[in-house]
């Protein structure tokens, strides 16, 4: 405890006033954290703002999407723990001090997983989403129901063969989990919330993208997986239920609420809904 570093990747493009708020949350950590921002060339703006943050490296490279500026991100990174946090998300207060104890107290694990809260552009909730274990076969005849915002990985996971895939724009995520289950990388789960992603309402084409190459890519899946599918949600959906997602009382949270904020804001949810914004 104390001697690890983290790095903190964060893909960027034209989202600075996003960004502010993200590398506040990670600068405001209290640990050891070098904060990578690739960026895809925004702008002399954001270049001169990243340069004059003293936790942030900035590099600037023309991308062809953001599993392009990740790999680039992580190939760069020296921590013992990494992860990527994007623009319009942030972690919350302690979050990576409970990272750090998690690994500590799963030395067998490779990642380590948790909750995470979806809020609207003026930071109210949303949505709250708990983690439930994660499977190679529910990943892949489903979607990834784990949000990148709360996972974090050991700098010996990433690389060779355990790349992102550049090829995809919007899955290459749950598709990269699910290589790692299948070469027996082993996770621990923190029943606690780590970071926030904010809904913009702006995500509904890369939505649509999503889906279309999450059809894709299970059209691909042998027949027998495909025809699995259905009772894999079901075993999800009992384990959402153990794990208390459907259902909570009043959240409390701290968040940077606005791009020039020098300090988070606290809010209250009294009644916590539990559907992503685009369920449905």
């Amino acid at each position: 405890m104390g001697a690890v570093k983290f790095s903190i990747v964060t893909p960027s493009f034209r989202q600075l006033p996003w960004l502010k708020r993200c590398v506040r949350s990670v600068a405001d950590q209290g640990l050891s954290v070098e904060h990578i921002v690739q960026d895809a060339g925004t702008g002399p703006e954001l270049e001169a703002w990243a340069r004059a943050q003293p936790n942030v490296q900035l590099f600037v490279e023309p991308d062809s999407g953001m599993y392009q500026a990740l790999n680039r991100g992580l190939a760069r990174a020296t921590g013992d723990i990494c992860a990527w946090l994007n623009c319009d998300e942030q972690y919350l207060p302690g979050t990576l001090a409970r990272v750090e104890r998690a690994f500590a107290e799963n030395p067998q694990a490779d990642f380590v997983a948790g909750d995470f809260l979806v809020l609207d552009p003026a930071a109210q909730l949303l949505a709250f989403r708990k983690i439930t274990p994660l499977r190679r076969m529910m990943i892949l005849t489903d979607h990834l129901y784990a949000f990148t915002c709360a996972i974090f990985f050991r700098r010996s996971v990433f690389g060779g063969d355990l790349r992102l895939d550049e090829s995809v724009k919007t899955i290459a995520d749950g598709e990269w989990i699910a290589r790692a289950l299948e070469r027996g990388h082993q996770f621990a789960y923190l029943q606690e919330y780590l970071s926030v992603f904010t809904f913009t309402g702006g995500n509904q084409s890369a939505q649509q993208a999503a889906r279309a190459e999450t059809a894709r890519a299970q059209e691909a899946l042998p027949l027998w997986m495909r025809a699995a599918g259905p009772a894999l949600r079901g075993v999800r959906h009992v384990e959402k239920m153990l794990a208390g997602a459907y259902h909570s009382g009043p959240i409390e949270y701290d968040v940077y609420a606005g791009p020039e904020d020098p300090q988070r804001t606290h809010f209250r949810c009294e009644r916590p809904a539990f559907r992503y914004p685009t369920a449905g």
